[in-house]
């Protein structure tokens, strides 16, 4: 009896240790389940052909000398189109010429390996670094940020080795952009209505209204370069073109600061802060640039505040929104058109400038060629050779053969030049004369060209105006009075004209 209720006893302990056991398992399986990391859900608005710009490389050199070998150089690519996926949260691209995704670095040094990697809200950020043991050690880190129809690339990149008991150190940046390239229309089913034309996301660009500048703190060594991220965007968070002016708040004759961002740190600087100020309108954000030398700026990155390349996690962030002014509205601070003023005004004043002086010039040529020129003088009058009649001769008019005392020159019924009376073989009028214009013509013409008329001798003609009477007629030139059947002066020729 006593040993069939020991049996019992154990039977009962066994299936009590069978279910606790039971329990358990299922209790580790479940918070196995809850602890596994569970993949971020793909991204399927990124997927599809997008077109890279080239890849640019931006290299700073620190120290390097002869035993460092060649300075790094380089890097860049070409652009590319590559078709972009979505699998556990992370990209893919493909097209570049060899596979690549966002949980990898682009930069391919050897013995380089991803050692951390994090991804959010369309943004993924990878960190590479070699082996502690390596004598070449490397870091770098590969940020890329999404939106609906832009992907950034952007990497950097710090190296530092020692050859032959010499410092060899160096960074680089890569930048590259990613736009999203249209799917091509598919012509519309009969059965089947077309589909919404949808607008872009920034299609139309809004106000300013925050403004973003990283990092909002910056380790630098002396010699080196570098260029603060700034970013205006709308309330939609489409960037605005509008270019905030960076200005230093202190002096500082090692620190030089462009009105882009770029810092450059002189060689010789010591160890100092400087604070710089980004502003858009009357709205600004103010970053710090430290400065430190070799030994304390590795001693401030292995504290954690910075990162790998000297930045800051954090960013100096600022409203540009009109309702944070105060105003019903807000203008838009455009650094274009300010500049693209200036540029049109000095090229007009370079133009009118050239204008001016294009027309000294012209009229100095004309002046000097003026002067250079000979005197131009009225052209003389060809001189009249006239025949003196010999003196004792009368004179004879060759048409009508009128005969005229000694010195006349003119006949005073046909305007003809006399010719001295000589023994002729020949008698008679040699022409004719016209009876109504009373021109006379040359032998061998019969009609008058004129009037038509037939010429009649010039003693026929001669005889009829005397019997004509009439006023007298006087010379306009010389004043000598004629016979009223005469027609020109006997002196100079002239037409006479009826005595008033």
């Amino acid at each position: 009896m006593e040993k069939a209720r020991m049996m019992g006893a154990h039977t009962r302990t066994s299936r009590a240790v069978r279910s606790g056991s039971r329990c358990v398992r299922i209790f580790v399986s479940a918070l196995a389940l809850v602890l596994t990391p569970t993949p971020a859900q793909a991204d399927e608005g990124l997927e599809g052909r997008w077109s890279a710009t080239p890849l640019r490389s931006i290299w700073n050199i620190g120290d390097w000398g002869p035993a460092c070998g060649p300075r790094p150089s380089g890097g860049d690519e070409p652009s590319a189109s590559v078709v972009v996926s979505s699998r556990g949260g992370e990209l893919h691209f493909e097209g570049f010429g060899r596979p690549y995704s966002t949980r990898e670095c682009w930069e391919q040094y050897p013995g380089l390996g991803p050692t951390s990697h994090s991804n959010g809200a369309r943004s993924w950020r990878t960190v590479c670094k070699t082996p502690p043991g390596d004598s070449r050690q490397a870091t770098v880190v590969t940020t890329i940020t999404a939106t609906d129809d832009r992907i950034a690339f952007d990497e950097t990149g710090q190296y530092q080795f020692v050859i032959r008991g010499q410092n060899c150190t160096a960074s680089v940046r890569r930048t590259r952009t990613f736009t999203r390239v249209p799917a091509e229309a598919t012509p519309p089913s009969a059965s089947s209505a077309p589909p919404p034309v949808q607008q872009p996301r920034c299609a139309r660009v809004g106000l300013p209204e925050r403004l973003e500048v990283r990092p909002k703190r910056k380790l630098m060594r002396p010699g080196e370069t570098f260029t603060f991220r700034a970013t205006v965007v709308d309330a939609s968070g489409c960037p605005v073109k509008v270019a905030p002016v960076f200005r230093a708040l202190e002096r500082s004759a090692h620190v030089v600061v462009e009105r882009g961002g770029r810092v450059r740190v002189a060689e010789d600087a010591p160890e100092s802060e400087v604070r710089l100020r980004a502003s858009v309108g009357d709205r600004w954000v103010d970053v710090l640039v430290e400065i430190a030398s070799k030994e304390r700026y590795e001693a401030l990155l292995e504290k954690g505040e910075f990162d790998a390349q000297g930045e800051s996690a954090d960013a100096a962030v600022t409203r540009i929104a009109s309702s944070s002014l105060g105003a019903r509205s807000s203008v838009a601070l455009d650094d274009t058109t300010p500049r693209r003023t200036r540029v049109v005004a000095i090229i007009g004043a370079l133009s009118l400038a050239s204008g001016l002086i294009g027309l000294w010039l012209v009229r100095r040529a004309r002046k000097r060629a003026q002067r250079r020129a000979p005197v131009a003088t009225a052209p003389l009058p060809e001189p009249k050779v006239e025949s003196k009649p010999r003196e004792g001769l009368p004179r004879v008019c060759p048409t009508c053969r009128e005969e005229y005392p000694p010195g006349t020159r003119f006949c005073a019924s046909d305007g003809n030049r006399l010719v001295d009376l000589v023994p002729a073989t020949t008698f008679g009028p040699q022409g004719g004369i016209c009876p109504v214009c009373e021109q006379g013509y040359d032998p061998g013409v019969a009609t008058c060209p004129r009037d038509g008329e037939p010429l009649v001798p010039a003693a026929v003609f001669a005889q009829g105006r005397r019997r004509k009477r009439g006023v007298r007629k006087i010379c306009p030139l010389c004043g000598v009075q004629f016979a009223p059947d005469s027609q020109f002066c006997g002196n100079c020729g002239a037409a006479l004209v009826p005595v008033n």
